[in-house]
């Protein structure tokens, strides 16, 4: 790697990573100043570590911030009701890490919140103790999660961010299955295809993270008044994102069939990689736009049946499914469902 590549990959990690340590920088500060300046503690360690935990550097997702907020003071109340019973100490610590970890796990608490909870209870054990300093304490891990909860609420990072690369990821994929189906149709190699569509079916936890990113995104837009949300992208992706999953379900089908076909030597239409090869176009540009409705209406014009040849029943299976997973991908897109049919030819009685 050279220093070029070095530098401009350092760079893109910096533009990546500097909204959320932005939000770390001001959540800290603000809690250090509010327990300082309006409680009066003296040095409120616990306020800006709080505030750093909930947020991180993966950006403020609001529940997750919720929950190790919640994990941290969790921690700290165990931590200091025990230390306020029986001291500090080596035992101390052991019991007390018990003791924290199965409070969070009681409260229903993640992995991470139950992991926060133990190490926040073994800060206040170890550290040296002060007057008054057990509330203090507590007090300053709510403030230090409220002050997280606060800036992403406030100032979120990019609520679509991940949703968006989810799509694109998706939408990547899927086209590169098309491609691998339709290269292996040319070639009359059933495994190539049973390949590929073995990758199609590994697909569908990515639909699943892209619908969870979608919600979080949503729940953090709504939340924030500096991000003023219209529902759009929200509806027109949840409209894409139901559209392409029943897309995918038929073209799977299609996959499916193709295999049979040729592991059976049944004819399938001589166009077929080729209508294959054009919506992987229209798939890998529906991944970063809404633009592909005009390859997809074009391409919709050619699946005739008659046409294209479908004498077999593999065949006219095939044909059949990719004129239902284009209108799928129609309505997803937003256009109208009656012109999205319309668009396909129409049947020979």
């Amino acid at each position: 790697m050279d220093v070029r590549t070095a530098v401009g990959g350092a760079l893109a990690r910096v533009r990546a990573g500097s909204w959320a340590a932005a939000q770390c920088g001001l959540a800290a500060a603000g809690a250090w100043a509010v327990a300082t300046h309006l409680l009066h503690h003296t040095r409120p360690f616990f306020a800006p570590v709080a505030a750093l935990i909930a947020l991180g550097l993966t950006g403020g997702r609001l529940r997750r911030t919720a929950e190790l907020a919640a994990g941290v003071a969790v921690g700290v109340a165990v931590g200091d009701l025990w230390v306020g019973l029986f001291g500090q100490g080596t035992w101390q610590i052991g019991v007390v890490v018990f003791l924290a970890l199965l409070v969070a796990v009681a409260v229903g608490g993640g992995r991470l919140v139950v992991t926060q909870s133990a190490v926040q209870a073994v800060f206040v054990v170890a550290l040296p103790q002060t007057p008054h300093g057990g509330l203090h304490r507590w007090q300053d891990a709510l403030i230090g999660g409220a002050a997280a909860l606060l800036v992403t609420a406030v100032l979120p990072a990019d609520p679509w961010k991940q949703a968006r690369r989810l799509r694109a990821s998706y939408f990547g994929e899927l086209s590169e299955v098309l491609r691998d189906t339709a290269a292996g149709v040319r070639a009359g190699s059933g495994a190539a295809v049973a390949d590929a569509l073995a990758r199609g079916r590994a697909l569908e936890p990515v639909l699943t993270r892209w619908k969870d990113a979608l919600v979080t995104g949503r729940e953090t837009s709504r939340l924030s008044p500096l991000r003023p949300d219209r529902g759009e992208y929200w509806r027109s992706s949840l409209r894409l994102h139901d559209g392409i999953t029943r897309g995918t379900r038929n073209l799977r089908v299609l996959v499916r069939r193709a295999f049979v076909a040729l592991e059976s030597e049944q004819p399938l239409p001589p166009a077929l990689p080729e209508l294959l090869d054009a919506l992987a176009d229209a798939l890998q540009q529906t991944a970063t736009s809404d633009q592909a409705i005009g390859p997809l209406v074009d391409l919709a014009a050619r699946l005739d049946p008659v046409g294209l040849g479908a004498t077999s029943l593999s065949a006219q299976v095939v044909v059949a499914q990719l004129r239902v997973a284009v209108v799928d991908l129609l309505d997803g897109l937003g256009l109208e469902h009656d012109r999205a049919r319309n668009a396909l030819p129409g049947l020979v009685p």
